[in-house]
């Protein structure tokens, strides 16, 4: 249902249901644990098309509102969201996991940079931007990169980087470079096995 839907649909207490859903979000926001697990409440024992719609804006709250600062909240609602689908709506515990969803989102420190970025990155294409083909991307799991002669060791120098890098204790990487030292493809022996082609 669209947000002018949910406009026209009236709570059980009376309430028009699009306001009572943007209560709840804003008493997340605020910390206001149980004014947002009374409005959660309102939603539920109004109809189950409201618990599936609550349990939705839990979810999306978990990234949007949440976000980086509480980098669990997102597995911990959805990992709730799961467990209440166990239930029938009028069970007695069906209650349970929107209130402890509700706590842990409103109890937690919020971050609304990836929202941010998100309306960034649309209205800018909105606006006409474009994304520009980075030069690394050019490698040889492309096309183009094939055709400037990047092969693995290309990959390998430039492909691979990841910024930042964890501290390790091994020597992978360096193994590895030794081996694209010496490796040639058309040398493999008879019975290696044969990867497809869009393995990345």
């Amino acid at each position: 249902m669209s947000y002018m839907m949910w406009a026209e649909i009236k709570t059980r207490n009376g309430f028009v249901a699009d306001e009572i859903i943007s209560s709840y979000q804003k008493a997340v926001r605020r910390s206001m644990v149980e004014e947002a697990c009374e409005y959660a409440y309102e939603l539920y024992i109004t109809s189950p098309q409201l618990l599936d719609k609550l349990w939705r804006r839990i979810l999306t709250i978990s990234v949007e509102d949440v976000g980086f600062g509480n980098l669990d909240a997102a597995v911990q609602v959805n990992a709730l969201n799961e467990m209440r689908k166990n239930y029938p709506y009028d069970d007695g515990d069906q209650p349970m996991y929107f209130i402890h969803a509700t706590r842990i989102l409103a109890e937690s420190t919020k971050d609304r940079s990836s929202d941010y970025l998100k309306n960034i990155v649309i209205k800018s294409f909105a606006m006409g931007k474009k994304p520009e083909v980075m030069d690394v991307a050019l490698d040889k799991h492309t096309k183009r990169g094939q055709e400037m002669g990047r092969g693995s060791k290309h990959f390998f120098e430039e492909g691979t980087k990841v910024i930042p890098q964890l501290e390790i204790d091994n020597d992978y990487r360096e193994r590895y470079g030794k081996i694209l030292e010496v490796y040639k493809p058309e040398d493999a022996v008879e019975n290696a096995f044969v990867y497809g082609k869009d393995q990345y």
